[in-house]
């Protein structure tokens, strides 16, 4: 599968366009940060898509996925380990088998019943962090210091953590787009589409849940070893269920099962809460008034919106 057919000469046009803000005379420190975060968290709607779009899962536990991220680059930041790469493989590994144990035990359940378990298990983890003084309480570690992609190359600029986010993002977004694209893709529409007959047809059905819970969590715990290097701490407050709540809003936002419309709600999402935020206080009200919105009138999200107003799309929505 070449590149040309897993990205569109638009996307690689996007993703140039995204590469050269830096050198506009308007993107400031602090647009490059807000965009960081704007891409950052529309990488890991994406990646959740994986799970609620093609898969037909609801998933309250990706919060922990990114939260053990988040702390795997924390504890190695705090003991002078300041490898990018490093920090990024031991995000995998523990994410990876954290993912294993949830998968296991959720996707042998269906519907509400798989979200309350990586809900359960996602708050375990929180209490874990939250109560545990090895990894600073409910304070977690703060202070930390960059990244170094090469030793004595640090990414402490906000121009190279903003092209980091970039590069994963290119990188997660191919991954995904070569899994949607799959026979393994196939399959999991199949599954969302009637899960009795996938398995009638003689498809391990749990073998592929648990292989794309395995792959949306570790695509969210990169994103969650990336974030220490923009925040420089790592806090429980990161594991909440209300972090995996703002991640599937951001889906919702977006538009479910096309990969691209995740990206631009987790962007919107984040964008809109800043901006809100700085002008009054109670700023959660109007976001979720927003919020409701978009759900009541925009049932298939903003890039549904695009499509309506300009035209049929190319190709049917999935979900």
């Amino acid at each position: 599968m070449s590149l040309s057919n897993l990205l569109s000469w638009r996307g690689w046009l996007v993703f140039a366009a995204l590469a050269a803000l830096p050198l506009t005379p308007w993107m400031s420190k602090y647009y490059m940060l807000l965009a960081f975060d704007a891409l950052l968290f529309g990488a890991v709607a994406m990646s959740l898509d994986l799970l609620m779009g093609y898969t037909g899962q609801v998933s309250f536990g990706h919060a922990a996925f990114f939260g053990l991220g988040a702390y795997a680059t924390a504890v190695l930041l705090e003991r002078g380990v300041f490898s990018l790469w490093l920090c990024l493989g031991l995000a995998v590994v523990v994410v990876g088998l954290y993912a294993l144990t949830v998968s296991y035990f959720a996707t042998s359940r269906r519907g509400i019943y798989f979200a309350l378990l990586t809900l359960i298990f996602a708050e375990v983890v929180y209490t874990f962090f939250r109560y545990t003084q090895t990894f600073g309480g409910s304070d977690g570690i703060q202070g930390l210091p960059a990244f170094q992609a090469l030793p004595g190359v640090a990414i402490d600029a906000p121009a190279r953590l903003y092209y980091l986010v970039v590069a994963y993002l290119l990188l997660a977004y191919l991954a995904c787009r070569v899994v949607v694209r799959s026979h393994f893709g196939q399959v999991l529409v199949a599954i969302r589409e009637n899960e009795d007959r996938a398995r009638f047809l003689g498809y391990n059905v749990q073998r592929y849940k648990m292989g794309v819970c395995l792959i949306s969590a570790v695509l969210t715990g990169l994103a969650g070893a990336l974030y220490p290097g923009r925040a420089a701490y790592a806090t429980p407050d990161l594991l909440h269920w209300s972090i995996s709540g703002e991640f599937l809003i951001m889906v919702m936002i977006g538009g479910l099962g096309t990969l691209v419309g995740p990206i631009i709600g987790g962007a919107f999402f984040i964008l809109l809460q800043e901006k809100v935020s700085s002008y009054v206080q109670w700023y959660n009200i109007v976001v979720g008034v927003v919020l409701v919105l978009i759900v009541l009138f925009v049932p298939r999200g903003l890039l549904g919106l695009r499509q309506a107003l300009w035209g049929r799309p190319r190709a049917r929505q999935v979900g």
